[in-house]
């Protein structure tokens, strides 16, 4: 039975999914992270144990094709000894792409249209007749708007404003600073120039609990997070002129998982282009793999 893998290689976890060449699930294997720049070597070391858990049950021989989206890979300054390795280890056909590229295919089917993700960054990915263009993904100095990092420092913002201020917190400010274990916001600077983005993107939620309970702060910051998504969005579109009735698919916990922000992303999109197709369910990005593999074998 001839098979195409698709590997998924991202910031914590590798995952290697087989399908039979009519996109059906057969085998699977998992491994930590594939993000090339974090460690290069353990990156790769996880995504050929993924790959190899993949291929145990099934016959080395029938494999077609691997396609590989891993994050890092566009700031890779030389890929040789990442393809060495893997034509090594496997000696079968392979392309690697970024793993947005890899989530585009797999949510819109391999076909055109436009992918914006919203984890702890935020960008926004658009194919159409074979070119491709981007918005956002500047990174959290520079961008990132709607993303889980830009969400949770609108938060610490406001509470450098409401210490600046008179002193008086509020109740989203008094339960960050518990979780924090801190008394004061004075002490906040410790934790914020000390921590990575996923640290401080980890304080969402406590924002997402307060919306909930009713804090208008709070759930603005949510409305604006889709504001800024749908604008990064519209950005794509306008590069490639696509037609009106363009589709358009969501992934990443922000926009999947908070339903303020996907809200307000859909209407703000709504109000300018009524015509729009959304694809809101998740789909494992190894799919992308499988369509992606079916155009470079054809």
């Amino acid at each position: 039975m001839s098979y195409i893998i698709g590997v998924d290689g991202g910031g914590t976890k590798t995952e290697a999914v087989a399908y039979n060449l009519n996109g059906e699930k057969i085998s699977e294997g998992k491994a930590g992270f594939g993000n090339l720049l974090l460690d290069e070597k353990q990156a790769m070391h996880n995504i050929i144990s993924a790959i190899e858990q993949c291929l145990v049950p099934l016959k080395k021989e029938e494999c077609q094709y691997i396609c590989l989206g891993l994050a890092g890979y566009g700031g890779v300054k030389n890929t040789k000894g990442i393809k060495d390795a893997l034509s090594e280890a496997f000696h079968i056909p392979f392309t690697i792409v970024n793993d947005g590229i890899i989530a585009h295919a797999a949510l819109l089917k391999g076909k055109d249209g436009i992918l914006t993700i919203s984890g702890t960054g935020s960008v926004s990915i658009g194919i159409h007749n074979g070119i491709e263009k981007l918005a956002g993904g500047w990174g959290h100095i520079l961008g990132d708007e709607g993303s889980g990092y830009w969400i949770a420092m609108q938060a610490f913002i406001k509470m450098t404003q409401e210490e600046d201020g008179e002193g008086n917190y509020s109740d989203l400010t008094k339960l960050v600073l518990t979780k924090l274990g801190y008394q004061n916001v004075l002490e906040l600077k410790t934790f914020i120039y000390s921590s990575t983005k996923a640290d401080i993107a980890s304080f969402v939620p406590i924002i997402v609990q307060q919306a909930k309970a009713g804090d208008d702060f709070a759930e603005n910051i949510l409305k604006q997070a889709g504001y800024h998504l749908a604008k990064t969005t519209l950005a794509v579109w306008k590069k490639l002129n696509f037609d009106n009735d363009v589709t358009i698919a969501i992934k990443g916990g922000i926009l999947t998982n908070i339903p303020s922000v996907q809200t307000a992303f859909i209407e703000n999109i709504k109000q300018e282009k009524p015509k729009v197709q959304f694809i809101l369910e998740d789909v494992s990005s190894t799919l992308g793999g499988y369509y992606l593999a079916l155009k470079y074998m054809s």
